[in-house]
């Protein structure tokens, strides 16, 4: 969603590669005497182009997703190996700590793990923002989020002059028959410099500020297939959030409230859920005109294999299963499933590849 760049110098590893090169010469006497006649400043130039090449190199295989929420911080490290999967080689969830910042707990944090200075995505925390679908003007998509923001300021609560607004247009056979449809992305302005400031005090790397709905899609469309499309249902405590995805779009999301405490030995509400699950597909066939999900995958804070009772399982006619992360990530040893269940943003954060909508 919104870009953010910013450029960190690195102070330590241009010296320790200066050094390294120094030593280099030190050992090959026709090299050190080469570079000898030289001026320092020339020297400097080679360490910072290589630094250059290398930090990027490094750069491009790398992303942190993060989360700031009201109890802690949730981030998650995902590489790239360029012929493997996608690695998730750390997550973790910090809580909040009396009398400790958490942006410097979680400085702290990646600073042990040598991740100070990798390129971060962060996710807008829930209730930071208002994502508004309407009927979609008649604009390219660079144009798009300008052309909503007057359509959406009677539908907030705070003066449309202090909004930050993106948008990002549904799929054009969304709305079979209709006008096609376009979600708006809502945010005060002061909320999003906030997530910044929090970014630039963490010592994070920014480079997007996302959205939960979105970086759900992108665990959907690593870990599933996205073909016939996916429903993603992520439960909290109180309520939970459920989206629809095929190819890699976005068609429909919904907010909904539930009786769920996210305890270990809590059970699912079953009929309650089952009639969110079944309002949101009679929605998405009959009012959107579309062909249901072949599958519905749950996913959350201690939602388990043993609560998905079998009248949960068998109450619509597409089949229930638990989100498995490892069918499309690797996934370090040693990585705790509560913690999965706690960094589900954190790591579709860290998945993002540039793509909206």
């Amino acid at each position: 969603m919104f870009f953010v760049k910013r450029y960190v110098s690195d102070a330590n590893y241009k010296q320790e590669l200066l050094n390294r090169l120094h030593n280099f010469s030190a050992s090959h006497s026709r090299t050190l005497a080469q570079l000898t006649g030289k001026r320092e400043s020339t020297l400097n130039g080679i360490v910072e182009k290589i630094t250059k090449v290398l930090r990027a190199s490094r750069s491009q295989n790398q992303t942190l997703g993060v989360e700031f929420t009201p109890e802690g911080v949730a981030f998650a490290h995902v590489q790239r190996p360029a012929t493997q999967q996608p690695l998730l080689a750390h997550c973790e969830f910090l809580p909040v700590e009396d009398g400790i910042d958490l942006v410097d707990i979680l400085r702290a944090r990646l600073t042990k793990l040598g991740l100070y200075n990798v390129p971060c995505n962060l996710v807008m925390a829930a209730g930071n923002y208002q994502l508004i679908l309407g009927e979609a003007p008649k604009v390219p998509q660079e144009e798009l989020a300008d052309a909503l923001r007057w359509r959406v300021k009677d539908l907030v609560q705070f003066p449309i002059a202090e909004a930050v607004v993106d948008a990002f247009f549904l799929p054009e056979d969304s709305a079979r028959g209709g006008n096609r449809m376009a979600y708006a992305v809502v945010a005060q302005r002061k909320q999003v410099e906030a997530q910044v400031s929090l970014a630039r005090a963490s010592g994070l790397e920014l480079k997007n500020i996302d959205i939960a709905e979105l970086v759900l899609r992108n665990l959907a469309e690593s870990c599933c297939d996205t073909k016939r499309g996916v429903a993603i249902v992520k439960l909290q405590q109180g309520g939970g959030s459920l989206q629809i995805i095929r190819d890699g779009n976005l068609y429909l999301s919904r907010q909904f409230s539930l009786s769920y405490n996210a305890g270990l030995l809590d059970d699912l509400p079953g009929d309650s859920l089952v009639l969110e699950l079944q309002r949101s597909l009679d929605y998405f066939e009959r009012q959107m005109r579309q062909v249901p999900p072949s599958h519905v995958y749950l996913c959350g804070e201690n939602v388990t294999a043993d609560k998905l009772t079998p009248e949960i399982r068998n109450a619509v006619a597409v089949s229930i299963n638990l989100l498995n992360l490892e069918n499309g990530l690797q996934i370090t040893d040693g990585i705790p499933d509560h913690s999965l269940s706690l960094c589900l943003h954190a790591v579709g954060a860290a998945l993002r590849q540039d793509q909206v909508g």
